[in-house]
């Protein structure tokens, strides 16, 4: 995916979390010709999800890639480098995006091959709406946690 022409990416500049939904909306709103994707973790999906309330009020036709591993990736990251062990709370196990962007009128899904995820994009990009694709990054197992 090329991300060298102006104003195809979009990152803040300290911190990421909740970040990611709310700007893939507000940036598909600022540039309707365009068609934005928003790459959003599981655990930073949380600190912003009723940014899909305005995308399905409002018909913004942003396409949502939820990557789903069942933990707060960038927390655990910086836990890890900052040597505190182990802290708990950094998994968010269980949360199912598709219902919860259903409860807020979004379409969604959720993909966990290549194979589905391609079809789901598709079926994205064609929508005229707002779509919601939970997209399985990691073997979750039974207790939702990777």
């Amino acid at each position: 995916m090329p991300l060298d022409g102006p104003g195809s990416y979009y990152f803040p500049a300290s911190g990421g979390l909740g970040f990611g939904l709310p700007a893939a909306v507000g940036v598909q709103l600022a540039h309707p010709g365009r068609q934005v994707v928003g790459f959003i973790g599981d655990g930073s999906a949380n600190y912003g999800i009723t940014a899909l309330w305005t995308a399905a009020r409002y018909r913004i036709p942003v396409v949502v890639l939820v990557l789903k591993n069942g933990t707060y990736g960038a927390l655990r990251w910086f836990g890890e480098l900052l040597g505190t062990g182990e802290t708990p709370g950094l998994d968010v196990p269980g949360i199912d995006f598709v219902k919860i962007a259903e409860g807020y009128g979004v379409p969604a899904r959720s993909v966990a091959s290549a194979e589905d995820f391609v079809l789901a994009l598709e079926d994205g990009l064609a929508s005229d709406g707002p779509v919601l694709i939970e997209v399985v990054t990691a073997d979750l197992g039974e207790e939702g946690t990777a």
